[in-house]
Formats: C-alpha cells, structure tokens, sequence
C-alpha cells in the first residue's frame, strides 16, 4: 500500500484546567469524517504512536490524534495514584475535544489504554461514537468477564499481536466473545505494536474496514 502525502498539523485546544491546552495533532481530509485517536500510557508516549498511520487513515479520515494532559505537548500533569489508568477522566477529556472541534460523533481508535478509553467513550455515549479500531486494548479481563462491555454495539475492528509481551492475546479472544459486533486481526510477531511492526498491512487492513459499509 503506498502511503500518500498528507498534509499534518498541531492544533491547541484550551479546555484544561488552569487554562491549559490540550495538543491535538490533525490530519487528512478536511470535510472527510472524523476520526480521533488515542494513545496508550508509557513515559515517552504521545499521539506518535500513531504516526505510521496517519497518512494512510488520512485519506479517507479527517485525523485527531490526542496527546492526553501531561503527555507529549498537552498541558496538565498525568494522573497519578492507584487509580491513575481509571478511564473516566480522559473520556471526559476526549469529550471536551470533540465538542471544541464540533464534532457531533466520530470513530475511534485507541492503543492500549487508549483503546480502554475509547471502549469505555462508546459506553458513556454512545451516540457520539461511531466505529472502533482498537490495538491490544488494556481492558481489565474481570470486566469483560462481567459482560461491562457486551453494550458497546458499534463495529469494531480489534487488531493484536500474536505475542503481545505486555497484554496477551487471550484478552484479545474474550474481547471478541463478549463484544457483538467485532472481529479480530492477527498480526505476527513480538510487540505490543503491531501497527509499528506492520504498519503496511495494518494500514491497508484498517482503512478497509473504516471504508466498509453496514460493518
């Protein structure tokens, strides 16, 4: 698949606390439909987790990729104690996002904790929530378990690595039982990245899903 050139840009959203910007980086077409995407925890991630992929979804997408507050060149401090991976805070954040840009509704992507977040935004408004492209999501297996998220009716396309060394693949499996409306894309390899590992076939496979109709 040859990734095109698309034009990208950083834009500063003022709706943290204190005055602070929230720094969303856009790409893509831009009367084409939105698609915001989320990135995972870790010291040094930012939006460029998604990076690889820009171009590509880009094309068919109009491209938000979030930095959370305290990550990347967003303003605010990262959440911290026993409860600093909870969801709540940064679906709220996502929503404050798409109200400034006027966004009524938009698919999602997420990245680990990114894709927990995004589950858990397809929860708490539905109606705002369009398809799910989801990359080892961290979701707790006691809850997918529980059937927290046998609700979410949107599609989703959750892509996983065979050997994913941080979340294994049998959390993979039981998010595809117990979600009704998603299907699951393997990819090979070690790493909790497989969009890095393959970004080709991972880009060309996730734009054929965004583009698919009544999915």
């Amino acid at each position: 698949m040859t990734v095109p050139t698309v034009v990208q840009e950083s834009i500063y959203l003022p709706i943290l606390p204190g005055a602070g910007d929230l720094h969303v980086r856009v790409a893509g077409r831009k009367l084409a439909a939105p698609l915001l995407l989320f990135h995972g925890t870790g010291a040094d991630v930012t939006w460029r987790t998604w990076e690889p992929q820009m171009a590509a979804l880009g094309e068919t997408r109009r491209v938000y990729a979030l930095d959370w507050p305290g990550w990347g060149d967003s303003t605010g401090t990262r959440p911290e104690g026993l409860d600093r991976f909870a969801p709540g805070p940064m679906v709220a954040v996502a929503l404050r996002a798409m109200d400034a840009l006027d966004i009524p509704n938009a698919d999602l992507g997420g990245v680990s904790w990114g894709g927990l977040i995004a589950l858990e935004l397809a929860l708490a408004a539905p109606e705002r929530v369009g398809k799910l492209l989801l990359v080892d999501a961290a979701c707790r297996l006691e809850d997918v378990a529980a059937g927290r998220y046998a609700a979410v009716t949107q599609p989703i396309w959750l892509a996983w690595a065979e050997d994913d060394p941080v979340i294994p693949l049998s959390l993979g499996r039981a998010l595809v039982a117990a979600l009704p409306n998603c299907s699951l894309h393997l990819f090979p390899g070690r790493t909790h990245w497989p969009h890095h590992l393959h970004p080709e076939a991972f880009n060309e496979a996730a734009v054929k899903f965004l583009l698919e109709a009544g999915n």
